[in-house]
């Protein structure tokens, strides 16, 4: 089954809040270095200058990555994965021997969440994509929110502001927010261009019978 798809492109507003997200290893790493410091646990001294430093890395990659308006030129998010190597390392020395589950453990695994997200982070960016086949319409635009729809059950596709309406053959009509995507009037108009394209197909096959 052929399909046509659409990557869907975040606004500016929406890159610069999910660049926020790149902050938290950044917070952790910081504070819990400077709690250390200041508590006197300095029988790691090196792992929490290090953290520290990885955290002020990151602050600054930030930074720089916001004043390009949230733009990435990299495939890996490098430092990420750096202050996730950080966070991993911190949790490894607050294991105790005979102890499987700790808190040193689930540091250890937020640090490897942490790798994992810098690695495929140029793959994370590209799930938000709009997909069409024969049937229907399949579109990402939150990890968790998807919308999706049959030509056979479609009667219209229209952008209300920024919301996009599906009005339904049988009168009822659902409302999907497109707040954070640039061009959703190209969603519209490849929604608009695959129902009419549906149509005249349904229309002729009828015919023909």
């Amino acid at each position: 089954m052929a399909e046509r798809t659409l990557k869907l492109q975040l606004s500016e507003r929406a890159k610069r809040g999910q660049m926020m997200y790149h902050a938290v290893p950044g917070v952790y790493l910081l504070v819990n270095g400077v709690s250390n410091l200041l508590g006197g646990h300095t029988e790691h001294l090196w792992v929490d200058l290090l953290g520290i430093a990885a955290g002020l890395a990151l602050f600054f990659v930030l930074k720089r990555e916001l004043k390009h308006k949230g733009h990435s030129h990299s495939k890996i998010a490098w430092f990420e994965v750096f202050a996730g190597i950080v966070v991993v390392i911190e949790g490894y020395h607050k294991l105790h021997p005979n102890e499987w589950f700790q808190p040193g453990t689930v540091q250890m695994l937020a640090g490897l969440l942490f790798v994992a997200v810098g690695l495929f982070h140029e793959r994370l960016l590209a799930f938000r994509t709009l997909r069409c086949t024969d049937d229907g319409f399949a579109m990402r635009i939150r990890p968790i929110y998807r919308v999706s729809g049959k030509w056979a059950d479609i009667k219209s596709v229209a952008l209300d502001g920024n919301k996009l309406v599906i009005t339904n053959k049988d009168g009822s009509a659902s409302r999907s927010s497109l707040r954070s995507i640039e061009n959703r009037s190209e969603v519209l108009a490849m929604l608009q261009a695959e129902l009419t394209r549906f149509t005249k197909g349904a229309s002729a096959a009828d015919a023909a019978a």
